[in-house]
Order: C-alpha cells, then sequence, then structure tokens
C-alpha cells in the first residue's frame, strides 16, 4: 500500500453521472474525520415508529435487569439483545389530544409539546432528530433521512392528517419530506452530481429518475476509480470496500426488480378504506402510491429502506434518520402473516383473543424487521467494533396500547452502542411517568449535540451506560 495514500470520511469513488461514498476503512484512522476524533467512528440517530401501540402483554420483559428469555414479541431481538435495552415507564404526555389520539402522537412524538387542534399543521416545535440535524448534520452531505412506506391519510377530530404520517418536523409548520420510493431514495443519494445538501426549500426534493430503472448501477460508472483504490489498499480494507460495494449492487438489484413491477403491496394491503369508519363523513379515499421501484411485498419494502438507511449511515452520508413503518392510525393489513384485518380495527381489541393474536403477529413483524437491520450493522466493521457499536437507535410508539390509547408506559426500544457509551442487554425500568423527553435529552448528548432540556424533559435519562 502507498505510504502517500490518504482518505478522508468525504472522500467520494466518481465517474461520469455517479458518486460513492465510502465506508469507514482502517486508512481512515490516520486522518482527521470532521466532528470526531482521529479514527473514531462518529455516533449515528435514528428513531422508528410504529403506529396504534403495542399488544403490551406481549412486550414488556417478566423483570427488570439483565434481558433473560425474550417475550413473545421481542423474539426477533434475539441475536442482538446484548446491544438492546427494552425501556418501560416512559410516557409522552405531549401526546395527548383534544378528543382524539392518534394524531398528536404522530405529530408530537419527537418534538415533545402538544400539537395544535388544527385541520391546519402546527407542532410545538423543531422535532429531536432536526435538532441533531442543525448540528451533526451539517458534517455530512444529507443532514438528515426521513423515510416511510406508507402514505399519510386526512386526520379526524378536527386535526390535521399531516401529523399521522410525519414524526420529523424542520419547524412548527414544516415537516420533513417523506421518502416513501426506494429507486427515488437510491437515486437521490448516489446517482446524478456528487452527494450534496438537499435544497429544502425546493418543491420537489428529489431529482426526477433518469428512467424508469437502474439501466446502469452507479458501480458500473465508478468502477475505473474503484480499482484504482483497491489496488493501494490493505487486506482488510479491500475486504469491507468489497463487502460494501456488494451491498450496494444488492440493492441495485431489487430496486431494478420492483421497477419492473408496476404493483406495489399498498394495493393489496389497504383494499379496505382505514378510516371508513371514521367519525367524520365524505373523507377522501386513500391515495395509492405508484408501484414502480416500490416491491410487491410490504417487508421488502421496509428491509430495501432499512438497507438504503444503513448504507448511508455506514457512509457517513448522513448521521440523522427517521423511519415510519406506516403512518400513525394505519388501517394497513398483514395478509402475509396471518394478519388480514386492518391494523388500527384491530388495535381496538376490546380484550377479544384473535384480535391480540393479530397483534401479536404485527408487532412481532415490526421487531423482526428492525432486529433484521440491526443484525446486519452488526457485521459491518467499523474502527474498534462494528456500525451497530456506533448508533443510537430509538424504537417506539407515540401509543402504549391502541385499546386505551394510553401515552404513559410506552414501548420504547434502545439499540446501538453509541461509540461504547451504552451498555445493552437490560431492561430498565423508571419512575412511572418519566418524560421520553429525557431520553431525547440523553441521545442528543451522547450524538454530540449539547442540551439540557428538551420538550417537557426534566432533565437526562440514567442508567443507560450501565453501572
Amino acid at each position: 500500500m502507498s505510504k502517500s495514500l490518504r482518505i478522508s470520511r468525504r472522500t467520494l469513488l466518481k465517474g461520469v453521472g455517479a458518486a460513492v461514498a465510502l465506508p469507514w476503512l482502517e486508512i481512515m484512522s490516520r486522518t482527521t474525520a470532521l466532528g470526531g476524533t482521529v479514527g473514531q467512528p462518529p455516533v449515528r440517530m435514528g428513531f422508528f415508529y410504529v403506529p396504534n401501540g403495542i399488544h403490551m402483554a406481549n412486550w414488556k420483559p417478566a423483570e427488570a435487569g439483565a434481558l433473560g428469555e425474550l417475550p413473545p414479541i421481542l423474539k426477533g431481538l434475539e441475536p442482538v439483545k446484548q446491544k438492546t435495552l427494552v425501556l418501560s415507564n416512559l410516557a409522552a404526555d405531549h401526546c395527548n389530544g383534544n378528543g382524539a389520539a392518534h394524531e398528536p402522537s404522530g405529530g408530537g412524538f419527537l418534538v415533545g409539546k402538544k400539537c395544535k387542534h388544527s385541520e391546519v399543521p402546527e407542532v410545538g416545535g423543531v422535532s429531536v432528530d432536526q435538532v441533531a440535524a442543525q448540528e451533526i448534520g451539517l458534517r455530512t452531505p444529507v443532514d438528515s433521512l426521513s423515510l416511510g412506506i406508507d402514505p399519510g391519510h386526512r386526520g379526524d377530530h378536527g386535526y390535521s392528517g399531516t401529523y399521522m404520517s410525519h414524526i420529523s418536523w424542520r419547524s412548527k409548520t414544516t415537516p420533513t419530506s417523506l421518502e416513501l420510493n426506494p429507486k427515488q431514495l437510491y437515486d437521490r443519494l448516489f446517482r446524478g452530481k456528487a452527494l450534496r445538501r438537499p435544497d429544502w426549500n425546493a418543491q420537489n426534493e428529489i431529482a426526477a429518475a433518469p428512467s424508469n430503472s437502474v439501466e446502469a448501477s452507479v458501480l458500473d460508472l465508478v468502477q475505473e476509480e474503484t480499482r484504482s483504490l483497491q489496488r493501494q489498499l490493505g487486506y482488510s480494507d479491500r475486504r469491507k470496500l468489497e463487502e460494501y460495494l456488494d451491498g450496494l449492487r444488492n440493492i441495485e438489484r431489487r430496486i431494478d426488480q420492483a421497477s419492473a413491477d408496476s404493483h406495489s403491496h399498498h394495493q393489496d394491503d389497504f383494499k379496505k378504506d382505514p378510516l371508513a369508519d371514521a367519525d367524520e363523513p365524505d373523507l377522501p379515499s386513500l391515495i395509492i402510491p405508484d408501484g414502480k421501484g416500490i416491491p410487491s411485498v410490504y417487508s421488502d419494502h421496509v428491509n430495501l429502506m432499512l438497507d438504503i438507511m444503513t448504507l448511508a449511515f455506514q457512509t457517513d452520508t448522513t448521521r440523522v434518520g427517521t423511519f415510519m413503518f406506516s403512518y400513525e392510525k394505519s388501517g394497513r393489513a398483514y395478509p402475509q402473516i396471518e394478519a388480514p384485518g386492518s391494523h388500527h380495527s384491530t388495535s381496538h381489541h376490546g380484550g377479544k383473543a384473535e384480535n391480540h393474536d393479530q397483534l401479536r403477529r404485527i408487532n412481532a413483524h415490526h421487531v423482526e424487521l428492525f432486529a433484521r437491520m440491526l443484525q446486519r450493522m452488526s457485521q459491518i466493521e467499523e474502527g474498534a467494533g462494528t456500525l451497530l457499536d456506533n448508533v443510537l437507535l430509538c424504537y417506539g410508539s407515540g401509543i402504549s396500547d391502541g385499546n386505551k390509547h394510553n401515552h404513559d408506559d410506552l414501548p420504547i426500544i434502545l439499540a446501538g452502542g453509541a461509540g461504547g457509551k451504552i451498555q445493552g442487554g437490560r431492561h430498565i425500568v423508571y419512575p412511572a411517568k418519566t418524560p421520553i423527553c429525557n431520553l431525547y435529552v440523553d441521545m442528543l448528548n451522547r450524538c454530540g449535540v449539547q442540551r439540557d432540556r428538551f420538550g417537557d424533559s426534566t432533565g437526562r435519562l440514567g442508567e443507560l451506560a450501565g453501572s
């Protein structure tokens, strides 16, 4: 390897019409990374939202302390449970609304303040992910990602439907644009001009795709520079680069397959209008997205979006991201896992055993998809550990029991090592109604954003680092 070779986190593999960021390589420990100690990967922050609450009887571990046998919904976390914390008794009083539970739960979850009771959306301030993006997001080509799976729907009880489909807010009245299409997301991150911060004032933040499929792989466009770099790297870095490029090509293949078929899973899983039983009459029908670039199976869509987010974290394209498994109050059906009823209707279980069973299946399915991403992160070597060691990811909902619509004892998971600052493998039970914003304050500080307060917090959340 050439002794003069120097590579920074901002290095791109460039070709005609493409620019590909690099993953963390050992050689980067010899150069200064923006915003971090020499040789130390940065901590990335993510928030993952599930709608309609959780079947709590199958969620919460029996005892506080070390995680032993996991309850049914959390079984999927078994391979990564030592990098996972289950947090009980956190509350979001700011998600209480005037005659409604779902709208203020989605809109207020990451804001920490109540949403305005209005058809015109107005939340209490900037969401926690965007507080981070305003600081650590300035050090990366893309300041943050806001990803989802399903389109939103009109709100009810005098609330804006925007609250249900957006958890990330750049200002009181401006939600972060939600990206649903994997092909458009991939094109924005890797195709065309060199990576840059998006123009958030533009009406359409996603550049028009040059075609209906990934006809020319970005890897083909940068192959000459890739070969040149590989000749100069040591064995370990060559292996890491090859694994990373294999991951990119795998994503391209899956996008290409989805782009060839205009049928999306939305057409199958939203056959029943999710708000057909709403209190207000004459609600507009749900808009079904164009299927080009969107897989025909829900889980494939989720996995593809989470794989792209993982690559964005791996390459330091961004350090902040949010993801919605569906919008709040979602009426999505899950026939693939034998849960064919509307999720929202089923969440009002009324104590019925068949509803409990479907909810358990849905909740466990979401956790399994999240856990798949965590396992992938645990396999990506980075610095002295893995990518999972250098992220801090919050998974949960603004509602606890979907039948009660309560906002205390929320179902919350915290995953990742935060650069060695978190000790996982535990169930931590806090005093009743501890503000979830205490967790957000702690997450901000562990990601390098110094804050004493956020939303309705009363301080930082203790015990995350262990004894």
